[in-house]
């Protein structure tokens, strides 16, 4: 990837985690995602790419020098349900071709539609979100952040998808979660028995070829992050979430995704909480890595 089409296609500010590194030194690249065109309840997660960046340069992120992470900037804006999967499916693929994980910041959930799908059938969909985003329509539209993982089920033939924390669905949903034969561990098995739920989590993640994390920050409970678009009681805790995504990222992560997080009704907890995810799936990831 040239640099002239980086420059072309981004719109460059803070750097995320700190980072400096050019796309050539880089193992992680990030590049924001500002969307949230479909928004249901509080539209304002367009805002997060840079309040997440600014939060990463006042964190403590002890290690954050050993991940070599570079970030292109921000994608156009548009409210464009079709040219944002068009823009994100680009990156996505450019930076895998040149063997780097894409790290993708939201934005609403719609974009892991077009992130995700770049990946082979070999690495799983890990997921963490109060809710499935299975249904069918909403809003009188098929492709939205309720709907989008539905979408990638019927075009991806994924073959294990798990989600982390879910507590809010439909009946329409579950049926569609037991038809594409996904993986739900709950909020409420977390909070019940989370060594049990850690155990899980390593099983299903034992036999994948990499994974794809997908982090809506509202699976956290709205106490620790009340800066989400759709806030649902019941939630984990970060040390849960924190200790979660170390488990999973070491079957070896190939993409990330953050979205959801909401400045407008922020108080730093959101986003806080959403770097430090992003940053302990790395660590995790790049430990494992240099460890085989």
């Amino acid at each position: 990837m040239s640099e002239d089409w980086i420059r072309f296609h981004f719109y460059k500010g803070p750097s995320f985690i700190g980072s400096e590194k050019s796309f050539q030194e880089a193992d992680y690249v990030a590049f924001g995602v500002p969307f949230d065109a479909t928004a249901s309840y509080r539209p304002g997660s367009r805002f997060a790419p840079l309040e997440l960046r600014v939060m990463s340069e006042y964190l403590e992120l002890p290690g954050e020098e050993s991940i070599l992470l570079a970030d292109l900037g921000d994608l156009p804006l548009t409210n464009s349900v079709e040219a944002m999967l068009k823009r994100v499916g680009e990156v996505v693929e450019k930076i895998v071709s040149e063997e780097k994980v894409p790290i993708a910041l939201g934005g609403e959930h719609t974009l892991t539609l077009a992130s995700a799908s770049k990946f082979r059938s070999g690495v799983a969909l890990v997921i963490f979100d109060a809710h499935l985003d299975l249904r069918d329509e909403y809003m009188d539209t098929r492709i939205n952040h309720t709907t989008w993982l539905r979408r990638f089920l019927e075009s991806s033939g994924a073959e294990k998808v798990v989600i982390i924390g879910a507590r809010a669905y439909t009946k329409e949903e579950v049926e569609c979660a037991e038809k594409f034969e996904m993986k739900i561990i709950t909020s409420a098995e977390v909070l019940q028995d989370f060594e049990k739920a850690v155990v899980e989590v390593r099983r299903l993640t034992s036999d994948v070829d990499g994974i794809y994390l997908s982090l809506d920050l509202d699976v956290l409970d709205p106490g620790y992050a009340p800066g989400v678009s759709n806030p649902e009681p019941g939630g984990i805790a970060p040390s849960h979430f924190f200790e979660l995504i170390k488990a999973v990222s070491r079957a070896g992560v190939r993409g990330v995704d953050v979205v959801e997080v909401n400045p407008l009704f922020d108080n730093g907890q959101a986003a806080a909480n959403a770097v430090y995810a992003v940053y302990y799936s790395l660590l995790a990831s790049s430990t494992t890595s240099s460890s085989t």
